[in-house]
């Protein structure tokens, strides 16, 4: 499984001139290829797995190229512009914040900082919460993984382990790509050499242990994962922290309660800390704030990104303020984190978020969105495996006929067809369509979305 590298060869398109999509050009551009092949040739091929359109500018849920197309954006960004793209109110923020010839003031004080630090512990279900910014969210994720190892060398000196699930993401710094679920990290460095150690992840599509629909069987999934560490040799009085997606972003569906709430009750028992990686899945992506409010158990530390700023580069650590200031002056600190330009867009992002009343709209469009999709599961049994997600951050998972491995190929180049009709979506290498619109979007163009998609599958299969 994986992405390949995008065709450069322009491909005639039928044209579209619906409310809000539009497609007047070949796919890509015939103007745009210089450009591309430029950009190929000044970067890594790891850069060429989008699809190959020229963003010129994005508003709300409407990304536009320079050449008179326009789509319904299900991306986000990449799940990012939770508020929608280019938000006025957000472009207003930076241009104040920039207007006062302030660009950086890496750890000294600043009254954006403080604002949105303020913001973020009151929103936070965590008592007694500090939080600390940083830029990328595996930036994030690395403070994390520290407070949690610095955490469990106060019991002992040995207990640094992180303890994660496999089929989770958080990010591509070595720390947060130790912890993802993927086997990436074992090519270049053995990840328990280094105390990280994994467990199943609860996905009940593809049940690690055989069971072959949920039935109340959560804290047993956890159990037996730990069980499973502990016949390979694991001491799991090492293990310092557990780090989880509570929605993660390949399945898009919350996790059993029942197994965070065995997590929970297991790391209180043994001293280890919760952290919830929120990167995706917050900010009201799932139809409430925080993705950990599906799940009724409050964490130790919560990180967030992406959805946070709904523009610039902005992501954070909340926690137990107990937790946050174990680490001395000086030992955690980002050059760039909290940068009043990037501060003050996330600070009007989480106002517009709470006044225009997106964590509704997210639960509310989800629902009938999500509806609208469960009926391809229902009309293409033998190749919908299963649909699913909450709010905003749902998937449809593509099957091989007659088998239960994700059809790959199908996913990929429906995702590919759904641009070249109006719909942008990126291929996921997994099987999976991911819809992750902004919050922002209009319920009618969501609902023309998901017809494109269904258009597209039908022509797919059938081809």
């Amino acid at each position: 499984m994986g992405i390949g590298v995008t065709s450069l060869t322009p491909k005639p398109t039928t044209a579209v001139n619906s409310r809000w999509r539009r497609i007047v050009t070949p796919i890509p551009v015939p103007q745009s290829v210089p450009m591309l092949q430029r950009l190929r040739a000044s970067e890594p091929r790891s850069m060429a797995g989008m699809p190959p359109i020229l963003w010129h500018d994005a508003e709300g849920f409407l990304v536009r190229d320079p050449f008179g197309n326009q789509w319904i954006d299900l991306t986000s960004g990449i799940v990012l512009a939770n508020a929608g793209h280019s938000h006025p109110r957000i472009l207003a923020a930076i241009r104040r914040a920039t207007d006062q010839r302030l660009l950086a003031t890496y750890a000294f004080a600043s009254e954006a900082r403080l604002r949105l630090l303020e913001k973020l512990v009151a929103l936070a279900p965590i008592p007694d919460a500090k939080a600390i910014l940083f830029s990328a969210g595996t930036e994030a994720t690395e403070c994390a993984i520290m407070l949690m190892r610095r955490h469990g060398q106060q019991f002992h000196r040995d207990k640094v382990g992180i303890l994660s699930l496999s089929g989770n993401y958080h990010g591509r710094t070595l720390g947060a790509q130790l912890a993802s679920g993927t086997k990436q990290p074992a090519d270049w460095i053995e990840r328990e050499r280094v105390y990280h150690f994994q467990i199943p992840s609860p996905d009940c599509l593809r049940c690690p242990w055989g069971r072959r629909e949920y039935d109340g069987c959560g804290s047993t999934c956890f159990q037996k994962g730990l069980e499973s560490l502990v016949q390979r040799g694991v001491d799991l009085e090492r293990i310092a922290g557990i780090i989880l997606e509570p929605v993660p972003g390949w399945t898009t569906r919350p996790i059993p309660s029942d197994f965070a709430e065995a997590a929970a009750g297991w790391a209180k028992q043994h001293d280890v800390l919760l952290a919830f990686d929120e990167i995706q899945c917050g900010c009201g992506r799932t139809g409430k704030f925080f993705g950990c409010e599906h799940l009724g158990v409050a964490p130790d530390l919560i990180v967030l990104g992406k959805g946070l700023s709904s523009s610039l580069p902005v992501s954070a650590v909340i926690g137990r303020g107990e937790i946050l200031d174990r680490p001395e002056p000086g030992e955690m600190s980002s050059t760039h984190g909290g940068n009043p330009v990037c501060a003050a867009a996330a600070l009007e992002n989480l106002q517009v978020i709470q006044d225009e009343q997106l964590v509704e709209a997210a639960a509310r469009t989800g629902a009938v969105v999500l509806e609208r999709l469960q009926s391809l599961r229902r009309e293409f049994p033998e190749r919908v495996s299963c649909v699913g997600g909450v709010g905003l951050f749902l998937s449809v998972h593509l099957r091989c006929p007659g088998k239960k491995n994700p059809d790959v190929a199908l996913a990929d180049v429906v995702a590919e067809e759904a641009v070249r009709r109006g719909v942008l979506m990126f291929p996921t290498g997994r099987g999976y369509l991911k819809f992750t619109p902004p919050l922002c979007i209009d319920p009618e163009a969501a609902m023309e979305a998901v017809d494109v998609i269904h258009q597209c599958l039908l022509e797919k299969m059938e081809s």
